[in-house]
């Protein structure tokens, strides 16, 4: 509305009424001149409101065998949003009531019609409009820094979600490095005395050959002399220290030498292997031993889930930073998130899955839900602190109730600097 003219649209099908309405018009706008256009029907109206800019329309109530109501009405339908006036012959207060109903912004008995009111109206129609605009323009101002607020309280949000994640894994790596120290020094302690009873114990055996329910007995000790072994031996693979030299490594080749070994035993029991592997994965430098560990104990852990048969999908992708995000449900993060693009692999079962309380804690030593004869709770640990001294993360999704799924995370640029770290290099908290 900030011109020079005021543009104004009469509508009238009526000639004589139609000239009294412009020259009140003009004689009423005198600081600034009208400029003004005349319908005489709804589809000429319709066709000049559709193509030009007006500041203003005048429509007559009575218009041929419509109304100026049902004009009314179709022209707010297209959106138009234009200061409207509606004239009538009739001083009809159910026709004012409907016309303020379909959104017009003044009503005047031609009857009255004088030179003064119809100037008073026009400006107080274009007022009215002109205060609805602000307020609209007010909330779509404030829809917007609503909308921006939100996003910034998302925002804290995800920033508040990454900064426990990764308070969460500097706890998980202090916690398993105190522990791997602590392993390492009370194995040693413990293999002393256990040596001396081991060895009495096969000297009874060979010395006392003939007593059959003393042999028993001391089987029974061998067997569990065997089992302290074991859990020693996997507490000292925990918190072994040393420099290995890492190889570059093709990932689906080491896969499918693993998945070689176990594919048969897995068929015979009624598990089927499912291999997703991207073409054309960089290749990334690992120590190989180590890695096979890690690959092999979910796989074990996989086919005791799945006792009854099922599935196991063994997959590998590479994720681009922009597009890979880590919830805080699992409680950790991979290292240089914000840098790294990530090689995947995920191994998914269809087994019964993890319960929500068990989640949190399957990476703790010495925690599992296996029969004791079945296992340390050791594997999960020592795989963890494998994958973290690469400079990845090892993670488990499971919902309780459908199968489980472990995603290894490998950093791809950690291989641009560096063509033969060790993997003490890439350690940051304590030995494996």
């Amino acid at each position: 509305m900030e011109t020079q003219t005021l543009k104004i649209l009469i509508v009238d099908d009526d000639d004589d009424d139609a000239y009294l309405t412009e020259d009140l018009v003009r004689e009423g706008l005198t600081d600034l001149p009208p400029d003004i256009d005349r319908a005489r029907s709804h589809e000429e109206a319709l066709q000049l409101l559709a193509k030009t800019t007006y500041d203003l329309c005048m429509l007559d109530y009575r218009l041929g065998e419509g109304t100026g109501i049902g004009l009314l009405r179709a022209v707010r339908s297209q959106k138009i949003t234009i200061p409207i006036i509606l004239l009538t012959g009739q001083g009809d207060q159910e026709i004012a009531v409907e016309a303020m109903k379909s959104c017009a912004n003044d009503y005047i008995v031609k009857s009255k019609l004088s030179c003064e009111l119809l100037n008073k109206s026009i400006w107080h129609a274009i007022r009215l409009y002109r205060e609805a605009e602000r307020r609209q323009n007010t909330e779509k101002m404030l829809k917007k820094s609503h909308q921006e607020l939100t996003l910034a309280h998302e925002e804290l949000q995800a920033s508040l979600a990454k900064l426990k994640t990764a308070q969460n894994q500097i706890l998980r790596s202090e916690k398993l490095a105190g522990i791997g120290r602590l392993a390492a020094g009370v194995c040693h302690e413990i293999l002393n005395p256990l040596n001396i009873i081991s060895g009495h114990t096969q000297a009874l055996q060979m010395e006392r050959q003939e007593d059959q329910s003393l042999l028993e007995d001391l089987g029974s000790v061998t067997e569990e002399i065997h089992r302290i072994e074991k859990i020693i031996s996997g507490l000292l693979k925990f918190s072994r220290k040393g420099d290995v030299e890492l190889k570059q490594t093709d990932i689906n080749q080491e896969l499918e030498s693993v998945l070689s070994i176990v594919e048969r035993e897995m068929s015979c029991e009624g598990i089927e292997v499912i291999k997703e592997f991207a073409s054309d994965l960089p290749k990334l430098l690992l120590d190989n031993d180590r890695m096979r560990q890690v690959y092999l104990n979910i796989i074990n852990n996989a086919k005791f889930a799945m006792a009854g048969g099922g599935k196991l999908t063994v997959r590998t992708q590479v994720l681009e930073t922009k597009s890979f995000s880590r919830t805080e449900k699992s409680g950790n993060s991979p290292s240089n998130p914000e840098k790294d693009d990530i090689l995947r692999i995920s191994f998914i079962d269809t087994g019964p899955g993890i319960k929500k309380e068990h989640l949190g804690k399957i990476f703790d030593p010495f925690f599992t839900t296996k029969p004791e004869d079945k296992g340390t709770g050791l594997g999960l640990s020592v795989c963890y602190s494998i994958v973290e001294k690469h400079g990845g993360f090892l993670e488990a999704e499971s919902d309780g109730q459908h199968g489980t799924t472990f995603l290894i995370d490998l950093p791809l640029n950690q291989n641009q600097d560096n063509e033969s770290p060790t993997l003490s290099e890439t350690s940051k908290t304590g030995g494996i």
